[in-house]
């Protein structure tokens, strides 16, 4: 038995399904090791495309290096790749990058990869799962990575390989729940409506939460069908970039977070005002992983977040 590390790239059509679907088929080629974690990385060479998702997987396996080859290139004809232009973009590709065995050099396979040492979107997640295989001259993985530390490499995802994992979107689902109902509790403990002229801080709460309404609204309305309260965006879903999502990328979480300050402020409830600013932390904390999630099933996300830099309040933050 040779272990073996190969690496996993796509950025055509349903990119994490494609990665999902060529671990099927190399588990049926050994018993896989390790899998790592799902990265985003932008395309290196070639014409204009969309970014990449990489991952490594270790596998070991009777086949010999050319047999084992021979079955990757395989799985990704399966899986629609076209080689008509070179580093062009692809639905899959699948390189063998590094072995426990021995070294092989032929016309059309050498390992270590020639290249991998040069790609830090091979050397982070290889060097996450098996940080001793050598890939360059004497080189582990662990110490080449620093060697292109300059290269821009994300990672998304841990676990991303089984589409039936239970989502962890539904915790928070229910953390903003119990969050928003905080809020609200106090306002009913503490709150209280004027019983006199308004002060600025009334009238002031009661703008940010007519703002704070109609840009949930807006936001709701733009996206249609695609709304929904979980991080993890709905399947087949479309990315929306228009209306008010042109300004910030998650208007609902700030127009959620003025409606509860805003009434915070016009029914004069302190508690309620705090728990609502705490809103703002726990939302940043959201969007960060759904943000991850969104790179993950659209590929133009990456451009979109650096095209709209406000996050949750357009114009604000």
């Amino acid at each position: 038995m040779t272990r073996y590390a190969i690496a996993l790239g796509s950025n055509l059509g349903d990119r994490v399904q494609h990665l999902r679907a060529a671990l099927v088929e190399i588990s049926r080629m050994g018993e896989i090791q390790g899998i790592s974690g799902l990265y985003e990385t932008a395309p290196v060479g070639g014409p204009a495309q969309d970014p990449y998702l990489n991952a490594v997987v270790i596998v070991e396996c009777p086949l010999q290096p050319g047999h084992l080859l021979d079955r990757l290139q395989a799985v990704e004809s399966d899986l629609g790749r076209e080689r008509s232009v070179r580093w062009g973009p692809r639905t899959l590709d699948l390189d063998i990058i590094a072995t426990d065995g021995d070294q092989v050099q032929t016309p059309g396979l050498e390992i270590p990869h020639p290249r991998a040492t040069e790609r830090r979107f091979v050397l982070e997640p290889l060097a996450e799962v098996w940080p001793q295989a050598m890939v360059g001259d004497g080189m582990p993985a662990a110490a080449a990575r620093g060697l292109v530390a300059d290269q821009e490499v994300e990672l998304l995802l841990l676990d991303w390989a089984d589409a039936s994992a239970p989502s962890p979107g539904r915790y928070w689902v229910g953390a903003q729940l119990v969050l928003i109902f905080a809020v609200a509790l106090a306002i009913g403990i503490d709150g209280s409506l004027p019983d006199s002229g308004l002060g600025v801080t009334r009238i002031g709460g009661g703008l940010l939460l007519v703002l704070g309404i109609s840009t949930v609204s807006l936001a709701a309305r733009a996206l249609g069908q695609s709304l929904t309260a979980m991080p993890e965006p709905i399947p087949g879903a479309a990315m929306v970039d228009t209306g008010v999502y042109s300004r910030a990328r998650h208007p609902i979480y700030g127009g959620v977070i003025m409606v509860m300050l805003g009434a915070s402020l016009f029914l004069a409830s302190s508690w309620a005002a705090l728990l609502s600013l705490g809103l703002f932390g726990f939302f940043w904390a959201k969007t960060t992983y759904e943000e991850r999630v969104l790179r993950v099933a659209h590929p133009g996300y990456r451009a979109y977040r650096h095209r709209v830099r406000h996050r949750m309040i357009p114009f604000v933050i």
